[in-house]
């Protein structure tokens, strides 16, 4: 795998080829390196990766990751904030929330946890 200074060479390179992109990706992805793994297959506009990591990000519900993703449809957005609710994520739940168009229960959320904190 490359180091990060050859992974950015290659990504700045305008003639790495889609199908690079996607090996990169791939390989990146089978050692957990989402966020590399991601900016190869926006690269290379490989979807089928594209879809692997925003399914990872639901099932980890995680709003940070989904957001790198770009624009999500407001029941993506819930699918993640319900996730994170369940693994004990309230600050990706709550960004997910407001991602989906949710403010009140986003401003609820985060007023719950203000009260435990308190």
């Amino acid at each position: 795998m490359p180091d990060c200074l050859k992974k950015r060479r290659l990504l700045n390179d305008k003639g790495l080829s889609p199908e690079a992109c996607r090996d990169y990706g791939e390989k990146f992805l089978e050692l957990g390196f989402l966020e590399d793994a991601l900016e190869f297959f926006v690269q290379g506009l490989y979807q089928p990766g594209l879809d692997k990591i925003k399914a990872m990000a639901i099932e980890a519900g995680d709003a940070y990751l989904m957001g790198k993703l770009g624009p999500h449809a407001p029941e993506d957005w819930r699918r993640v904030a319900d996730q994170a609710l369940k693994l004990g994520k309230v600050q990706f739940a709550r960004r997910a929330l407001e991602q989906a168009g949710d403010k009140e229960q986003a401003e609820e959320l985060s007023r719950s946890v203000q009260i435990r904190s308190a």
